[in-house]
């Protein structure tokens, strides 16, 4: 068919009939290869790129795009390897047994059930990519064909095949580069809210004893306290004679309560009253502001509590796949303790409601509404002391700044946990985890909706 091909008279229209092929193009089946691409985030396989000539530069080119192109929230790309891209071992094979079985032969050596091939062919007829796509059906791998005209011997080996709606070889060798491109804009959009960690540094494993924050991290029940509090605050150095303007005395207000957070809420009523000081007003007892905060904050949450003790399922109230981590965490014999700047007798009432409370060893809280002993810190401090404990096995999981701090300070490991609390998805809240990076956490994880991923990442398992 491509001597039937009439090529365009100069560039101009050789450009127009190409945007014109480009939007004939079966984009549902393009997404349906995206989303099988994304799906290999979960199961951990290895996508397999070849092709060959230009085609061959397509595929490389995808697995640059698929390991660079596709980092979200600073995570890792795709685990990806293009098979023409090294010379020695494609003309080793090529020399050695025959061209023909470069690919083959390669994926038999590298490949496992599974994973993903992804070929590109403007006639679908190489033998070498035949071959490929062939062993990869008896390997039991998802194979993906790029293709043009009428797709070849290689359309039938795919599961999923697009054809570049075009009859001139150059056209859809640009379509198919679209296409790389095109997916690599839509993978960003699901990977912002597919599970994944982003490492700072790898965890050794040995962990004894892992230490949880509670709202934010656990219990999604108070969620929203943050506006509140903003809100609130606010409006009280708003009062002050020298306070400036509201979007510059919010943004103060914001920055101090999230530096704070993870410690008892009265540090935050305490640095309440020293700006309204600072500002040339006439502060408050720290207490007096807790309370009103309090109060604020139970008006929005009186209702969650209500439906629990009505029997509701707590299961919305849950950060995604803590409970199954905590029995994951139980079973391998790592003890648990819940810790919380919030009052201790609201936290052990708040964890029973959840369902939660059997799997911690200890759960600690403010015991006393004017404390500034920092209950994280005598918790770790006990566990090392009583437990014989080395930083090193100690775990942590937090959304606050404290807490990270805390876990660094003694050696050991810090998950960050940004939660989108507002979302309640699988999606990073930015401004938790640049905190929480700048904290000096080890990793940073959305939700614990993957526990199973994250147990075998925290525990150095294949």
């Amino acid at each position: 068919m491509a001597e039937c091909y009439q090529a365009p008279a100069d560039t101009r229209a050789y450009s127009q009939e190409a945007c014109e092929a480009l939007m004939k193009t079966d984009f549902a089946l393009l997404e349906r290869i995206g989303n099988v691409i994304a799906s290999t985030k979960k199961t951990g396989a290895t996508i397999f790129t070849a092709g060959n000539g230009g085609s061959a530069a397509t595929a490389s080119h995808m697995a640059n795009d698929l390991t660079k192109g596709c980092r979200v929230d600073g995570r890792e790309g795709f685990r990806v390897h293009c098979l023409n891209d090294p010379n020695a071992i494609v003309t080793c094979l090529a020399n050695d047994f025959c061209y023909a079985d470069v690919y083959k032969i390669m994926l038999r050596t590298q490949a496992r059930p599974r994973d993903v091939l992804i070929v590109f062919s403007g006639s679908g007829n190489s033998p070498n990519i035949v071959a490929a796509c062939e062993t990869a059906k008896e390997m039991g791998l998802t194979v993906i064909g790029f293709g043009g005209r009428d797709g070849g011997k290689m359309k039938p080996l795919c599961d999923l095949c697009l054809i570049a709606p075009t009859e001139s070889m150059e056209q859809l060798e640009d379509l198919h580069m679209i296409y790389n491109h095109a997916l690599v804009c839509y993978l960003k959009k699901v990977l912002s809210t597919t599970w994944d960690v982003e490492t700072v540094r790898y965890p050794a494993g040995g962990f004894r004893h892992a230490i949880f924050d509670f709202d934010g991290t656990v219990s999604l029940l108070r969620e929203g306290w943050q506006p509140i509090m903003y809100g609130y605050f606010t409006e009280e150095l708003l009062k002050c004679p020298n306070a400036p303007g509201k979007d510059e005395t919010y943004a103060l207000v914001r920055d101090f309560v999230d530096t704070l957070t993870g410690k008892q809420t009265i540090f935050q009523c305490i640095r309440l009253a020293e700006e309204v000081t600072r500002l040339g007003g006439t502060p408050q007892e720290p207490l007096h502001y807790k309370t009103e905060y309090l109060r604020r904050l139970m008006e929005r949450i009186a209702q969650r509590h209500a439906a629990l003790k009505e029997g509701a399922d707590p299961a919305p109230y849950l950060v995604h796949g803590v409970r199954e981590l905590l029995q994951a965490l139980n079973a391998r014999g790592v003890e648990c303790h819940l810790t919380s700047g919030t009052d201790e007798a609201d936290v052990v009432a708040e964890a029973k409601l959840l369902g939660v409370a059997q799997y911690f060893a200890g759960i600690h809280g403010a015991t006393d509404q004017n404390s500034t002993a920092c209950s994280k810190e005598q918790v770790i401090r006990a566990l090392l002391k009583e437990k014989g404990l080395q930083g090193a096995e100690l775990l942590s999981f937090g959304d606050g700044f404290v807490e990270i701090e805390l876990t660094k300070a003694v050696g050991g490991y810090a998950v960050a946990v940004a939660t989108n609390e507002a979302k309640a998805d699988t999606s990073v809240e930015r401004w938790k985890r640049e905190r929480l990076l700048k904290a000096g956490a080890d990793c940073v994880i959305p939700d614990f909706s993957n526990p199973k991923r994250l147990m075998a990442y925290l525990l150095r398992e294949v």
